[in-house]
């Protein structure tokens, strides 16, 4: 049995060093044995060994090397030697990655190890049972799984794979990025903890060798994705992963192994706190930040590691500052992010307490983001495709614990499970604006509830389109006015379609692409968002559009399926601006047309939606145009949108729209302009009119 062994904390470490008893030149180990009281110890008489004296106390000598079943130790200038099965090993002195190397060390260094108490896992990749036998087993057949398409990689003999050769050149960035972060490694580490299979961690000892051999620490700025700024750190949760359960098994009994990953995770840790490697105001960085905590925590015999702790731990608390609002809003422009994060960070917490980790103080921020999420689910049970965002459907595992919050399990079970939300207007931070028709209306389908969304917002580079005030627009169970997705992280040419103003359902001027220069962070944003009764209305700013020009967007929904879009571009110079609205998958041009700037498009269930653009003081020139959408990655299908463009120093649209299912159509409007708002009523083919006022 291993001795009982409790975890050094540094302080408790640096405590130990500076009581380390005083040895001679000739004590060359970086460790010394541990005894407890009435150990035996040993002399050299002749050439035999003799009992010297029994210790009175606890008592610590430093080694001089392993000698068959002693240690050779120093005490008092003078040698002695003590059994292995009545001592532990701890060190003397911090480990430095010299002194992990050294070849006095290496034998102590893996006895030292072996005595340590493993850790409950954070698991970045969590597999079930089934798929991770499924991929393990692939993986030692030579047919490693990687998620991301063609989803295989041939690899007949790890021991002798040409990571820079042997890997095919895909379109998604994904893939090379999730096989240099080791998610093969994740698959065999999960299998061998529900099988207890020691052939995963055979294989998986081997594909550390070949990674590493193949990448040397001392090259990684020329690595681009063997280190990655993300991977690299999501590879450290792999190792350790595998480490942990490795060093309790049979197989742990190779010194140069232990060197070899002790010496892979220090020098993670030199990358991971080097300056120029570091995202800072990105996920990338939070990504870091764990990583970087995580070895200081797992290895406080690092030199480093308090150093590592603190340059961590500051580092986190101001990128959550930086990209966690105070209302808990994820502030990378993208609702899938504002999951992403909330979900590793949740986990990463829980990883810490479980294992009495320390962690840098939070603020109530990420507490707050699982409600802000419950207004970001459309009523299909997807997320709206701002930014970086596909738009799959979301289970009830789309964060942990989701049942801990009952108006997000409701929005995320369609109306199932949970508490129906109180709020059919909010906003959403400074990025988004809510507005939604019901939440609950029986007999009427979850579904089917209508949803308008604005989103807003430039704090930093990360994920960010130039989508400033653009919408999406849902209702009658599909979408009718959406954004162009993200296409997938790809090199293709779509993915950089998708950055560009034109892909979004904005205002900007005709020819160029928003202003997204560093000095034009925090000049866009979500104003206000407020329930007027009858009427929901959201307003947005964004100087974005450049040139000294402001946009100021305002919506006016109804909550009865009309929608009023109002416009207002205000610049130095006279110029043209457009406006585009993308529509949904599907729907065609039915009736109307743009020269009379009213167009209805309907879908093959008799959906529609009827643009119109009604006049100010210009007249504005409308076209139907072709667009493309990807609600998927590596989707591209093709769709129309509609473009009105208009010249001027103060450019107003006043676009209404309607979703209908009955052939109810509008048939005639008029605008009234007051001091402060327009009053605009519009009367249906029914015969039923009604009146918005339009704040300006």
């Amino acid at each position: 049995m291993k001795p009982l062994y409790r975890r050094l904390s540094i302080g408790m470490l640096s405590g130990m060093l500076l009581f380390a008893p005083m040895t001679t030149a000739s004590a060359n180990s970086d460790f010394n044995v541990r005894v407890a009281p009435s150990t035996t110890l040993h002399q050299m008489k002749g050439k035999k060994l003799v009992p010297l004296q029994k210790t009175n106390t606890t008592k610590e000598y430093r080694i001089v090397r392993p000698s068959g079943w002693y240690y050779l130790a120093m005490s008092g200038g003078k040698r002695i030697y003590i059994k292995k099965s009545q001592a532990e090993v701890v060190p003397a002195r911090s480990l430095t990655k010299a002194r992990i190397q050294s070849k006095t060390n290496r034998p102590l260094v893996h006895t030292y190890m072996g005595q340590t108490e493993s850790h409950i896992p954070y698991e970045y990749d969590r597999l079930s049972t089934e798929q991770a036998k499924q991929f393990a087993d692939r993986a030692l057949a030579g047919n490693w799984y990687i998620p991301t398409k063609p989803n295989n990689l041939s690899v007949p003999n790890i021991d002798t794979f040409n990571w820079h050769k042997d890997v095919p050149a895909v379109d998604s960035n994904s893939f090379p990025f999730q096989l240099h972060y080791l998610t093969v490694l994740n698959q065999l580490t999960q299998a061998y903890n529900d099988t207890g299979d020691l052939a995963y961690l055979k294989y998986g000892e081997r594909l550390i060798k070949s990674w590493t051999k193949a990448h040397p620490a001392y090259n990684y700025k020329r690595l681009k994705w063997g280190y990655n700024d993300q991977g690299t750190a999501i590879r450290v949760f792999h190792l350790l992963n595998f480490w942990d359960v490795y060093k309790e098994t049979s197989l742990y009994r190779d010194p140069a192994f232990t060197e070899l990953m002790l010496k892979t995770l220090y020098e993670h840790g030199e990358i991971l706190a080097s300056s120029d490697f570091y995202k800072p105001k990105h996920n990338h960085g939070i990504f870091q930040d764990m990583a970087l905590t995580a070895i200081a925590q797992t290895f406080p015999e690092f030199d480093r590691s308090k150093a590592w702790q603190s340059t961590a731990s500051t580092r986190l608390q101001a990128q959550i500052a930086h990209s966690i609002s105070p209302e808990g809003v994820h502030l990378e422009h993208s609702p899938r992010y504002h999951v992403y994060v909330y979900h590793t960070l949740s986990r990463f917490i829980e990883w810490a307490e479980a294992n009495q980790f320390v962690l840098p103080s939070r603020s109530g921020y990420i507490e707050k983001m699982p409600d802000q999420l419950t207004y970001m689910l459309k009523p299909n049970r997807t997320l709206p495709i701002f930014g970086d965002t596909t738009g799959h459907l979301q289970g009830m595992n789309i964060i942990p614990k989701t049942n801990e919050y009952p108006e997000l399990s409701f929005a995320v079970s369609g109306g199932a499970e949970g508490v129906a939300p109180t709020l059919l207007t909010k906003q959403i931070g400074d990025q988004y604006s809510f507005m939604r028709e019901y939440w609950s209306r029986p007999p009427e389908a979850f579904s089917g509830a209508t949803q308008v969304m604005m989103t807003a917002g430039y704090h930093s580079s990360a994920h960010k389109h130039a989508d400033d005030l653009s919408i999406d627009f849902y209702g009658l169970a599909r979408d009718f006015i959406i954004e162009t997705g993200r296409f997938g992280y790809s090199a293709r040419p779509e993915r950089k379609e998708v950055f560009k103003v034109e892909a979004h359902n904005t205002v900007h001027r005709y020819g160029e692409n928003l202003d997204l220069s560093k000095g034009m962070i925090g000049r866009s944003r979500i104003v206000k968002t407020e329930d007027r009764g009858e009427t929901s209305v959201a307003i947005g700013e964004s100087a974005l559009i450049g040139k000294g020009a402001t946009h100021r967007r305002t919506l006016v929904y109804d909550k009865a399926k009309t929608l009023v879009v109002y416009d207002r571009i205000t610049s130095p110079k006279p110029d043209m601006f457009v406006q585009r609205f993308h529509l949904g998958e599907g729907l065609k041009l039915y009736k109307g047309t743009t020269e009379a700037q009213n167009v209805t498009f309907r879908d093959s269930r008799r959906r529609s939606i009827q643009l119109m653009q009604l006049e100010t003081d210009e007249e504005s020139y409308m076209s139907v145009q072709p667009s493309h959408l990807s609600v998927r990655d590596a989707e591209w299908t093709l769709r129309d949108q509609v473009v009105s463009i208009e010249y001027g120093t103060d450019v107003r649209y006043i676009t209404l729209m309607r979703i209908d299912r009955t052939n109810t159509s509008i048939v005639d409007t008029a605008v009234k302009e007051q001091a402060n708002q327009y009053e605009l009523t519009y009367t249906l083919s029914n015969g039923e009119t009604h009146t918005l006022d339009v704040p300006k």
